[in-house]
């Protein structure tokens, strides 16, 4: 029987599963339309993972590290910037060069972002947190995934469903961020956001 996992092992298996989509998207060259459905299921990926951040990481990050609303209210700001990004790559009506643009942005702040996670802030929290600590935040996030919106099941048409997607589950994760770090609490957007 393998051992449970904890909080850490999810959020890392999460990245690496990301890391693999936007390699995939890096390297894809079987045309515009192939390259926006892998898109569409990288940003499904991305929001269900961002849910699970909110609702445990993140408040884990503030309840247990020294300096934890600092590192916390850092990483819900580059949330905000990457769900900015996302809402546009959604769009249909995006043409191919500022979809790619977009999608390049997307990649790089994204794997920053879990590079930063798992070099700085995943040793402190395991250094910080208690094993059953982790082990039940991980089991937590898991269903939290598992709650996100993430695909149709009706047999319709995806493209309007990856706008409901996308607008639910970035309004599950606004609302999370609110109620976590309070409500309309603005962080500073970059030059990429008003794009």
């Amino acid at each position: 029987m393998n051992p449970p996992e904890d909080l850490i092992t999810v959020l890392t298996e999460d990245h690496r599963e990301l890391n693999q989509l936007f390699t995939e998207l890096e390297v894809l060259s079987g045309g515009e339309s192939l390259r926006r459905s892998l898109a569409d299921q990288m940003i499904i990926e991305t929001v269900r993972h961002a849910v699970a951040e909110e609702a445990y990481f993140y408040p884990a990050v503030r309840e247990y590290l020294p300096d934890g609303d600092l590192i916390a209210d850092e990483a819900c700001g580059e949330h905000e910037h990457v769900e900015q990004i996302l809402k546009r790559l959604a769009r249909t009506d995006m043409p191919d060069d500022h979809f790619s643009l977009q999608l390049s942005w997307l990649i790089t702040d994204a794997r920053r972002h879990m590079t930063d996670e798992e070099e700085r802030i995943f040793p402190l929290l395991a250094a910080h947190v208690s094993r059953e600590t982790l082990v039940s935040l991980g089991e937590k996030a898991k269903q939290a995934k598992a709650s996100a919106p993430s695909r149709d099941t009706s047999g319709e048409t995806q493209v309007p469903l990856l706008h409901t997607i996308v607008k639910s589950g970035i309004g599950l994760v606004e609302r999370v961020r609110d109620h976590l770090c309070g409500p309309g609490r603005v962080y500073p957007l970059t030059s990429r956001d008003s794009e």
